[in-house]
């Protein structure tokens, strides 16, 4: 039975224990929504950034998913931080402090660009992976495999590249960040490309055009069209193409990344 449960919940996408206990989350739903109706006016009060009119974090749930206090606030503490930081060891540790984020308190590691870019080539994947969470780097496991597979094809190899993901922290389950978490993470890969100093960019799905360049297509229809970025006061050409993840998924869409890659190495070539 025990065996069975198990599957049962890694087949939903539960790959992570995040208390030694198990919890009521219907109790715990009833007694929230009762405490909201008592104190309406003392949870609107939390408007702290920092965290120092808060309960103490280890009163709060350990699974609990919304942040304390409007989500403005944490944007603009999101911002604040981002460009603060004069480095990427700087804006790596500032994470490792910010609490803005609910992602930062399920995720085992911060995905974060490691250097300045050697090639000028900064490449963008959507969120982090499971075994990105788990080595601390993005583009890791069968993902990375095929990913220096493509680099390979067109010239490059992995170690000249600056390697980052969208969002910082990897989604519990690999479900998609909510726009709020998306909102507060933006500011950190803002300021990662004002840091790295890029030339051209390659995004590997759709999150980063989303983020950057506030489009809303899918990565198919992103695919293959360059997008000129602002940053630093400098113009950055990106360009869309399918990941590595999905291309595992669906092998017969490689063709349509083999043709962005092709694009994206004239375009190397040109500058």
């Amino acid at each position: 039975m025990a065996a069975e449960l198990l599957a049962w919940h890694l087949s939903a996408g539960v790959d992570a224990a995040l208390d030694e206990v198990p919890h009521n989350r219907f109790l715990e739903a009833a007694n929230d929504a009762g405490a909201q109706r008592e104190a309406p006016k003392r949870a609107m009060g939390r408007t702290e950034p920092s965290g120092s009119t808060s309960r103490p974090r280890e009163a709060v749930s350990s699974v609990a998913m919304v942040t304390p206090g409007p989500a403005n606030d944490w944007i603009e503490e999101a911002r604040k931080r981002a460009n603060a930081a004069q480095s990427l060891d700087e804006l790596r540790a500032t994470l490792s402090t910010f609490e803005g984020c609910p992602l930062s308190r399920t995720a085992k590691s911060c995905i974060l660009a490691q250097s300045v870019a050697q090639l000028g080539i900064l490449v963008i994947g959507d969120a982090p992976e499971a075994d990105d969470d788990r080595s601390g780097e993005a583009f890791s496991g069968r993902p990375g495999v095929l990913l220096d597979a493509m680099m390979k094809a067109i010239g490059l190899e992995r170690d000249k590249l600056v390697l980052t993901t969208a969002i910082p922290w990897r989604p519990p389950g690999n479900r998609a960040a909510t726009v709020q978490e998306l909102d507060v993470c933006t500011p950190f890969l803002l300021r990662q490309l004002e840091l790295v100093q890029p030339r051209l960019i390659l995004a590997l799905g759709a999150l980063p055009a989303q983020l950057l360049a506030g489009r809303t297509e899918s990565a198919l229809k992103l695919r293959g069209q360059w997008i000129d970025m602002e940053s630093g006061g400098e113009t950055i050409p990106m360009m869309t193409t399918l990941p590595p993840a999905y291309l595992l998924r669906q092998p017969m869409q490689k063709r349509f990344a083999w043709r962005d890659l092709k694009a994206f190495r004239e375009k190397l070539l040109a500058q």
